[in-house]
């Protein structure tokens, strides 16, 4: 883990994961996931700071990429999610000599929002623990779905949609029923995870 400071700015301490490095002939393409530690990511500035550090770092480096995808999370779980919730990227294409940084922004959240105040029933625990069975929700019936009537075939699209709608429905209901919320409720939590960029659970696989 580093911490470098550059332009006045103090860049927190990070992690680079292993490296995915292809190559062919004529191009190098170094593609990592850069993960934060004791920084909630929040700061566009210093974010970028810290990807044009690592950028120049890799560039000078053994491998000499010509190419580069670096992509900077919150924390592992947003990295192991598999849903794009990194909050900046820089990448770079063989044919372009310069590097393209792009931001994702995300509300911060503080309890003293008035939007949450009535929620002493719902800590902001629960409700990201909410959120994360909604998401489960969501791929599990997608999934069974996909298994009862799968998608290789056109006319079984309808089937699918009809019931994965079905039993993503029953799911909420029974989300609903644990946690004593209503179907408006646990629509402005999902609202509210993705605002606030609350990690998700890992996609389900066959």
């Amino acid at each position: 883990m580093d911490t470098i400071r550059s332009e006045n700015i103090t860049l927190l301490g990070y992690e680079i994961s292993a490296p995915t490095i292809t190559t062919s002939s004529t191009r190098t393409l170094y593609r990592a996931d850069i993960i934060l530690k004791d920084d909630d990511g929040l700061n566009e500035e210093r974010n970028r700071q810290l990807l044009i550090h690592i950028y120049d770092s890799i560039r000078n480096s053994s491998y000499r990429p010509n190419a580069l995808n670096l992509f900077l999370f919150q924390t592992v779980e947003h990295s192991e999610s598999g849903m794009g919730q990194w909050i900046a990227r820089v990448s770079k294409a063989k044919i372009e000599n310069e590097p393209t940084i792009s931001v994702q922004h995300f509300k911060i959240h503080t309890e003293k929002d008035p939007k949450y105040a009535d929620d002493k029933s719902l800590t902001i625990e629960k409700r990201k623990l909410i959120f994360k069975e909604l998401i489960e929700a969501e791929d599990k019936s997608m999934l069974l779905a996909d298994t009862k009537y799968p998608r290789t075939s056109i006319i079984n699209s309808d089937k699918n949609s009809d019931y994965q709608q079905k039993l993503v429905k029953n799911l909420k209901a029974k989300i609903q029923k644990k946690y004593k919320v209503d179907e408006k409720r646990l629509k402005a939590i999902s609202l509210e995870g993705l605002e606030y960029n609350w990690p998700m659970p890992p996609m389900l696989k066959d």
